[in-house]
């Protein structure tokens, strides 16, 4: 009882590969065509200098991307700078102009379009 006992205690601590099925799907196939053939990825351990040059080529795409994200966002600060500033002026020659000015441009305008209408 003892033999059989160690016998079926712990199964092999390798891993087992059990065979599964798949679904299958079939279908008419032109004359001319050509099955894409599945290669089996062999993961091997890249070099030191393959993973030094792909590293590099990231971040080389960074910085091209960082690169164009600050021109862009200079670009819309600068064109939001100039409409405040044009809207600043504009403002405050408004408000520096004299009010009796104001007041002749104001009527002039007004019987200008009083006498259209």
């Amino acid at each position: 009882m003892g033999a059989q006992e160690g016998e079926h205690a712990a199964p092999p601590a390798e891993k087992t590969h059990q065979k599964t099925s798949k679904e299958v799907f079939f279908s008419v196939l032109p004359d001319k065509y050509e099955p894409l053939i599945e290669e089996v990825e062999e993961e091997t351990e890249e070099t030191e200098e393959e993973r030094k040059r792909r590293k590099e080529e990231k971040k080389s795409k960074k910085k091209k991307k960082y690169k164009k994200y600050r021109k862009n966002v200079r670009k819309a600060l600068c064109f939001s700078w100039r409409c405040l500033m044009a809207g600043l002026q504009s403002m405050a020659s408004t408000y520096s102009t004299p009010l009796s000015a104001m007041a002749t441009v104001v009527t002039e305008t007004q019987r200008a379009t009083g006498s259209k209408a």
